[in-house]
This record gives C-alpha cells, sequence and structure tokens, in this order.
C-alpha cells in the first residue's frame, strides 16, 4: 500500500536526502534548485511512502491549467512533472523494483484523480542522467496507456570516444588555429564576463531573452558551486588586454556534462573560436573520470516537431549521437 504526501517546506531535509542518494536524481531536484522559480511554478511535489512508512519515490511535480478542447473558455488542471525543470519523473532508490514502480504509478493516478486532475504530463529523464539502470517508469507509462506528446532530440558526446568521433568531423583543425591565433580557455570565469555575450547574441540573433537572468544564474551557482561552472575563450590583443569571444555555462550532474548555454562574440564565431571552447571542453572532460557524457542539449521547438537541421548537424561534428527526451501524458 502506498501513502501521498504532498510536498511542504519542512520536508525539505527529508526530500534533499533522498535524492542524494536516488539512482536517478541530479543536483536540479535538490530543493535549493527547484524552489528559485517557485514564483512561476505553483509546485505540488509528492513524497511516497510505503506500509512501513519508508520514504521509496518522489515526484518533482507542478500544477497548472489548460483549455477543455471540446468547451470554449472553459479550463482544467493538470499536472507537470515538472514545467520548471528540463527533465523530471520518478526519483527512485537503488532498492526499486517494477512491481513497486506499477504501484507508485497506481497510487498517483488515483491521488490525482481524487485532487481532481485531468491529465498527467510526465518528463522521462534520459537514461544519460542514471546513475544506476532506472527505466521503471517507461514500462509502467505503457501499461497505464500513456501517450508521447513531445519528444526532443539531444546530442551527446560518449567522452571515451570524443578525440575519435571529434577528429573524424575535421572539427580538430578549427581547435588548433584558433590556438595559434592566441586563443586560450579560462576556467570558472565569472557569469558576468559571459552574459552579455549571450544576451546580444540571443538577441540580435533571436529576438530573445536568456531563459535565466543573470541574477537568477548567480544564486544557482552559489548554491551548487561544484556543479554550474563558466568556462570563457580569452584572446590576449597585443596591449595586454584581455577580451572574451566566447564562453559557455555548464551544469556538472556526473556522469553528464550539459552545456546549458554556450554562445560567441560576431569575431568568436568569425573565427570558430566556439568550436575551439567546446572542443577544448570536451577533451578536458575526458580526463574526469566521473564524467562519462557530454551533452550539447536539444535542437527542436514546439515540443520536437521542428528540428533545426543546421544546429543539430553542428553538435554532431562534434561527435554527438541522438537521445531523447520524452514526454508523456495520461489522461486521467
Amino acid at each position: 500500500m502506498i501513502r501521498i504526501r504532498r510536498y511542504a517546506p519542512a520536508d525539505k531535509a527529508l526530500w534533499n536526502a533522498f535524492v542524494a542518494g536516488s539512482k536517478n536524481a541530479t543536483f536540479l531536484f535538490f530543493r535549493e534548485y527547484m524552489d528559485y522559480h517557485a514564483d512561476r511554478f505553483r509546485d505540488h511535489s509528492l513524497l511516497f511512502f510505503d506500509e512501513k512508512e519508508r520514504l521509496v519515490a518522489l515526484l518533482p511535480g507542478n500544477e497548472a491549467t489548460e483549455p477543455v478542447e471540446e468547451k470554449a473558455g472553459a479550463e482544467q488542471r493538470v499536472y507537470y512533472s515538472h514545467q520548471g525543470l528540463t527533465y523530471g519523473g520518478f526519483l527512485l532508490s537503488l532498492h526499486s523494483r517494477m512491481a513497486e514502480v506499477m504501484q507508485l504509478f497506481g497510487a498517483l493516478l488515483d491521488y490525482l484523480k481524487g485532487e481532481g486532475f485531468a491529465a498527467l504530463y510526465y518528463k522521462r529523464i534520459p537514461t544519460i542522467y542514471h546513475r544506476y539502470p532506472a527505466q521503471e517508469d517507461g514500462y509502467a507509462l505503457w501499461r497505464y496507456g500513456a501517450q508521447m506528446c513531445a519528444c526532443l532530440i539531444s546530442s551527446t558526446v560518449l567522452l571515451e570516444e570524443s578525440r575519435i568521433q571529434a577528429a573524424a568531423a575535421n572539427n580538430f583543425y578549427y581547435c588548433r588555429k584558433a590556438k595559434n591565433s592566441g586563443y586560450r580557455l579560462c576556467c570558472d570565469a565569472p557569469l558576468s564576463d559571459f552574459w552579455p555575450i549571450m544576451v546580444e547574441n540571443l538577441r540580435t540573433r533571436y529576438g530573445v531573452a536568456p531563459v535565466h537572468t543573470l541574477d537568477e544564474m548567480q544564486l544557482l551557482q552559489s548554491r551548487f558551486p561544484d556543479n554550474i561552472r563558466c568556462f570563457l575563450a580569452i584572446h590576449d590583443d597585443a596591449d595586454g588586454t584581455m577580451q572574451a569571444v566566447a564562453g559557455a555555462v555548464v551544469y556538472e550532474a556526473a556522469p553528464v556534462v550539459h552545456v546549458q548555454y554556450g554562445h560567441a562574440t560576431p569575431e568568436g564565431k568569425k573565427n570558430k573560436v566556439l568550436d575551439f571552447l567546446y572542443l577544448s571542453l570536451i577533451e578536458h572532460y575526458a580526463q574526469d573520470s566521473r564524467f562519462r557524457y557530454f551533452d550539447f542539449g536539444t535542437s527542436n521547438e514546439d515540443g520536437g516537431r521542428f528540428l533545426n537541421e543546421g544546429l543539430i548537424a553542428n553538435k554532431e561534428g562534434f561527435g554527438g549521437r541522438g537521445v531523447v527526451y520524452e514526454t508523456y501524458k495520461l489522461t486521467i
């Protein structure tokens, strides 16, 4: 018998302790990360207990509303896991087994029905983030009749093969050229040195602003200094000054390094310095035994229905190959 309790601030220590030991959680699920945008999403995270009152699973989530298709002007409550996170779904312990996960889904659907939700939107955690195999939710979703409603494709480098794959794509030419032109990698640079590059690039190219503000990212980095890092490609000018021409913010969630943001100035684009930066990072993390994957992120819009072929081809040029980020819908 599974008992469900809605998360409350008093559960923070219990929640974080389970995340730390979960077989498929990353630092994004610690409450210090989830709660930074609590003003944007109505949190409705859940804790699951077994018949012995042992905490066996967590579900980061929020509630929202959506239009009812057959009733103009009407709305219905829906549950997301979680709109504010790149991926979500059940966080499980190493001891979680298939039968228990089936029970978790059954209890969840009963709970959501009792709370008046009309649908569940479930974001699966991509397998590259699993510390131990954790695809039980995929089977349970199929058994309960869930339908895939979004599928994004990310490009991920297997770091064990990074040198071979990158060399096969001929991108090391740009790396050598950038080094010979005086560009170098700066590790753990201030976010404030990178942010103007990104803001200007997004404004001029797409007419949009970053998902995170500088203040938000600095707050998150202050909470997770070992997970959120900023790298710059810098040029040493003749007058002795240093100029940043490209940069990247990466999330370290072992065994994955994920590129959260990567941008360059017009000079950096012209001289292919972002290529130099990415290849330098791949080489850097290939030497760190904690990490197995270098994830460039997705190349989609409209829930995956549009594929930016130019963007994904660029990522594939570094050796990136496909990893899916799936979202399922289950009508209550």
